[in-house]
């Protein structure tokens, strides 16, 4: 069995979705009378197959003194349910020959076990015992504290992933995506078992979760066994929804120095949220203007007038509000040079328009990079999973069709709509000596 550390998923891209026009056909979904929804995609040419718990609890969830919380429980899982105590779930998983993880983000967590086609029931039978039933034990708390708390540390000896926690809180003010993902040392380190079961009760219900199970199996009798054991979930009541939208405000700009050699720059407004259309013509836009070595961004700051050792732009779609932002790697020496050029190169966007070359090749990239991508059961059971859980599931059929239509105009007008110098935030982190 491999099995990976849990991961912590900072940033999720719209282009995911590509796929969704080469595998949206027979897709059953199911509501269920306790709130759950399964959604199942049967291929039998498949070789595997992929059983995924999409539950709606993230950062987002968390007040301040949970902060880190859903990330920490994530980790607990899979230390032992009811009927899979201690490490049994880990040996079978091993014994089928498959691959269990886990991973958190700002408005979700999932869990997942990859298969052979004969071990998909007992995976199904594996993820509901782990999600109603986990036993969280004492002593696997306080060793998997020392784990977690090791975690934080090193991701924020990342200059990269520091930076972006910064970006982050000062792109959003007033909304709780803001919330950092791999949470606080402090937090970690005191949390008792009550407040993490606690947590664990109000949050993972029926209502707030999605199985999803992509690849090779039969259908009746996964369908039977969803609903004997996620679909007999008791309902409860549903936490309050978090804050999630942002208002239209000025940017920000943080500098920070530190023992680094090099500059990083985080650089970005505010975007739509998942309910608007607009999505489609934000991740347009943005392939254009920093999706490869294509991109306006590439060719000019970094092919003619290398400023920078690496750039790209994307956009991060959210069920909140998303954003639109630029990353970047350089000579500190080209920072303010850097800052302008990229809003020139928007603004000329905007001014002068795009190609319906540009829009051509972006399509074409986009398209090729994520199908050849997104041939896994997993991968395919995550953009259902990911729409799902965005409360736009019908975009798992329609995205492809919705792009492809899309026009030069529609990514320029985007960018009229949304972007503006002063909406723009910046965060920087330079070397000690220099600026």
């Amino acid at each position: 069995m491999k099995k990976n550390k849990s991961k912590i998923i900072l940033m999720t891209t719209l282009c995911i979705a590509f796929v969704c026009g080469c595998v949206s056909k027979g897709v059953k979904r199911v509501e269920y009378d306790n709130g759950l929804t399964a959604i199942l995609k049967s291929d039998k040419n498949s070789l595997a197959a992929s059983v995924a718990v999409y539950v709606r609890v993230g950062a987002v969830d968390e007040k301040p003194e949970q902060a880190g919380l859903s990330h920490f429980l994530e980790h607990l899982m899979f230390k032992g349910s009811k009927n899979y105590p201690g490490d049994e779930l880990s040996r079978r998983v091993e014994n089928m020959g498959g691959y269990i993880n886990a991973a958190t983000s700002n408005e979700y967590t999932m869990y997942y076990i990859d298969v052979q086609k004969d071990g998909v029931e007992e995976a199904v039978k594996m993820l509901a015992d782990t999600m109603q039933n986990p036993l969280l034990p004492s002593d696997d708390i306080d060793r998997e504290r020392k784990v977690v708390i090791e975690e934080i540390q090193r991701y924020f000896d990342n200059p990269y992933a520091a930076l972006y926690e910064t970006f982050s809180k000062n792109l959003y003010e007033k909304s709780a995506l803001k919330n950092s993902v791999i949470g606080t040392e402090k937090v970690i380190s005191s949390v008792s078992r009550d407040e993490i079961y606690g947590y664990y009760s109000d949050h993972y219900i029926a209502q707030k979760m999605s199985v999803v199970v992509c690849g090779n199996f039969d259908e009746q009798k996964v369908a039977k066994l969803i609903d004997e054991t996620f679909g007999k979930f008791e309902s409860k009541r549903i936490p309050e929804e978090p804050q999630l939208l942002e208002d239209v405000r000025a940017g920000k700009e943080i500098v920070k120095k530190s023992k680094v050699e090099i500059g990083y720059m985080f650089f970005g407004f505010l975007g739509p949220d998942a309910s608007s259309d607009d999505i489609f013509a934000a991740d347009l836009a943005m392939h254009v203007l920093g999706g490869g070595k294509s991109s306006r961004l590439y060719r000019v700051l970094k092919e003619e007038k290398q400023l920078v050792y690496s750039i790209g732009s994307s956009f991060q779609s959210m069920k909140g509000t998303g954003a639109v932002y630029v990353s970047a790697v350089f000579d500190p020496a080209n920072y303010e040079k850097i800052k302008e050029e990229i809003n020139a190169q928007i603004q000329n966007m905007i001014d002068s328009g795009i190609s319906g070359e540009e829009i051509e090749r972006a399509k074409i990239s986009m398209k090729s990079s994520w199908s050849f991508s997104f041939e896994k059961p997993f991968n395919i059971g995550y953009v259902y999973g990911i729409w799902q859980l965005m409360g736009r599931p019908e975009i798992a059929r329609e995205y492809l069709s919705k792009m492809n239509a899309l026009k030069a105009s529609d990514a320029q007008e985007f960018l009229k709509k949304y972007y503006g110098k002063e909406k723009v935030t910046y965060a920087a982190l330079l070397p000690i000596k220099d600026r």
